[in-house]
């Protein structure tokens, strides 16, 4: 019962970390003062036609899915790395509490 708490607060901080890492690393792409690509405005009208929508009322709903995007993005990204790490160290942990170099 115990290391199924210990697992499941693990998990939690682990997707925890990933959604906080995530929102931070999005707010920090997005504070810069470029502009958003063509490649990206047009794959978000072509995923809004796709959807069934024919036009939209506001312009602005494609940039606002633009960061959606890449919020979603970079927790994944924080997920991949945070992944990475948690594995290597404990690797790591494991072959120095065996008594490995």
């Amino acid at each position: 019962m115990k290391t199924m708490i210990l697992r499941g607060a693990r998990v939690l901080g682990f997707v925890m970390m990933s959604c906080l890492g995530g929102w931070f690393l999005g707010a920090f792409i997005s504070r810069s003062s470029l502009w958003m690509p063509d490649w990206l405005w047009s794959s978000m009208r072509a995923a809004v036609r796709a959807s069934g929508i024919s036009a939209l009322y506001n312009e602005d709903d494609i940039e606002m899915l633009c960061l959606l995007c890449l919020t979603i993005t970079s927790c994944m990204t924080v997920a991949l790395v945070l992944g990475v790490a948690w594995f290597v160290i404990a690797r790591y942990a494991r072959k120095r509490q065996s008594g490995g170099t």
